[in-house]
């Protein structure tokens, strides 16, 4: 299928932020200013989850089969459509306290997304353990 034509990239782009802005206001309309902290984060967590796990394969379904090129192309898409969305969540939060409990967490979960996106477009490539890095070559 190879990299989409401006087009289908315009396309795609559009709709994952249409998704972002539909999860974004079901998650400001469900708020509940006295909700506590781990329930505020497991909402976060989930909108963060569904958002997403949708970007992703929608990027990448787009561009199958995915080779070097297109994951380039996914990613350069990927990250900065999630880190906008991440933004977007944690700024939906009022309250400072659980504005900053619920950044740690997105924080967290950009990082593990992006950990997941590495093992997505490049399936080849083995887990190293922080012992083989440190070991001196033999």
């Amino acid at each position: 299928m190879g990299i989409p034509d401006p087009n289908l990239e315009n396309y795609l782009i559009s709709s994952a932020r249409a998704r972002a802005a539909e999860l974004l206001t079901a998650f400001a309309a469900d708020h509940v200013a006295d909700v506590g902290t781990d329930v505020l984060c497991a909402r976060v967590s989930a909108a963060f989850e569904e958002y997403c796990g949708g970007l992703l394969d929608g990027l990448k379904n787009a561009v199958l089969p995915v080779e070097a090129a297109e994951a380039r192309w996914v990613r350069d898409h990927y990250v900065p459509l999630m880190v906008e969305f991440a933004t977007a969540l944690r700024d939906a939060i009022v309250d400072s306290k659980a504005r900053h409990a619920a950044a740690q967490l997105i924080q967290c979960k950009v990082l593990e997304h992006e950990r997941q996106l590495r093992s997505v477009l490049e399936p080849s490539s083995t887990p190293v353990s922080a012992p083989e890095l440190t070991s001196p070559k033999k």
